[in-house]
């Protein structure tokens, strides 16, 4: 029951994001928002997401992770209570932040939960059936998402969020343990001090933000180039956009057969090698300027194929950089990720101009900083692949 709650917990950060861009072009005309605006619904809510997940990871590693999981979904289901019930904009908008503030709890503690009851051996392959449950979870979010508003509007999509907090907070209160934490972790930023100083930390931890924030800020903007500019319509984007969350859901999921057919090796260096090739595709949509869905979006899920296997080899081995610091480093990785994507965002809307360019270029340099932080990461031996 333990791990179909962290699934199920999972699901909904998934959700929370995928469910909701669908509605972006009637939120856009029914409360007159500029692309900047309305993007801001979602960097806005990335941005509490990640401060507070930095308060979350500390407080899970030095009190109790149960407690911390329980404050958060219910700060989750007010905020979607909000978004069901918003009439104008500012109370849409404080309805998202909310939500950040709410998931980011759950979102920093529950690998770091699951993860403590399996084995180093078995951690991977948990983390590539979590990954993958989780975006098949997105994957099918923005399909429903798009029949959901399509039929009963966007109110539709918060209503579905608020039903999946409830039912988080209830299973989270009958099944996650009542664990005591280290009571020597500092509540203050400072906690996370001692990952900031390692090296080895600061590459997990960029290789992490830069490779995730390649997908996200595609995520964010997809709705606004889609629907907007290419002439996508709402039915059809739920599967341009849930078939990104389908393949590298599925690929995370089969991955601890690929590490028993392969080798964890064989498969880390395929994984880097199609990012690298993935990342050159991008760069000819760019070039050429091609405004074809169908062309951009094969480009963006041979990018998520690329990435499934590299992420759950590493992010164990991240959170185990620093002894009894899961917690920590979890939200560390998180925050920097939102963080990153956030900002990004908000610089991509503010110059973009109805094409793919300016969502392409951020997306190009994030994967090759990425590809840099694993060539590090390996020159000094950092990643175990036995």
């Amino acid at each position: 029951m333990l791990l179909f709650t962290v699934i199920i917990i999972d699901i909904l950060a998934g959700a929370e994001v995928d469910l909701f861009v669908p509605s972006f072009p009637e939120l856009q005309k029914i409360f007159h928002l500029s692309p900047f605006l309305i993007q801001f619904m979602l960097s806005g809510n990335l941005v509490f997401y990640c401060l507070c997940s930095l308060f979350a990871g500390a407080l899970g590693d030095r009190y109790n992770r149960r407690s911390v999981m329980l404050i958060s979904l219910s700060v989750l289901l007010l905020g979607s209570i909000l978004c069901v019930t918003a009439v104008y904009y500012p109370m849409l908008l404080v309805g998202r932040i909310l939500q950040g503030i709410g998931m980011a709890g759950p979102a920093a503690l529950a690998f770091p939960i699951a993860l403590e009851y399996f084995s180093v051996q078995k951690q991977a392959a948990i983390v590539g059936i979590l990954n993958g449950i989780a975006n098949l979870s997105m994957a099918f979010a923005p399909v429903v998402g798009s029949y959901i508003n399509l039929f009963f509007g966007w109110r539709g999509n918060f209503i579905v969020l608020l039903a999946m907090s409830a039912f988080c907070l209830v299973m989270s209160y009958f099944v996650l343990p009542n664990r005591q934490g280290n009571p020597a972790v500092s509540l203050s930023l400072k906690a996370y001090w001692p990952l900031l100083c390692s090296v080895k930390m600061q590459f997990f931890t960029a290789f992490f933000c830069f490779l995730a924030s390649t997908y996200w800020v595609f995520i964010g903007m997809a709705p606004i180039l889609y629907m907007h500019d290419l002439g996508v319509s709402l039915k059809e984007f739920g599967y341009y956009q849930g078939v990104l969350a389908a393949t590298f859901g599925l690929i995370s999921l089969v991955s601890p057969k690929f590490f028993t057919w392969f080798g964890k090796a064989n498969c880390f260096y395929t994984g880097i090698a199609l990012c690298i090739v993935s990342g050159l595709c991008a760069v000819g949509i760019i070039c050429f300027n091609i405004s074809q869905p169908l062309l951009i979006t094969t480009v963006v899920v041979f990018m998520s194929i690329a990435a499934a296997v590299p992420v759950a080899i590493l992010f164990p081995q991240a959170l185990a950089v620093l002894e009894h610091s899961g917690g920590r480093a979890s939200a560390l990785m998180l925050a920097s990720r939102l963080i990153l994507t956030a900002l990004t965002l908000i610089v991509v809307s503010y110059f973009y101009n109805g094409t793919f360019f300016p969502i392409g270029l951020a997306m190009v340099i994030f994967q090759f900083v990425a590809m840099f932080c694993v060539w590090k990461l390996l020159a000094e031996k950092w990643i175990v692949l036995s």
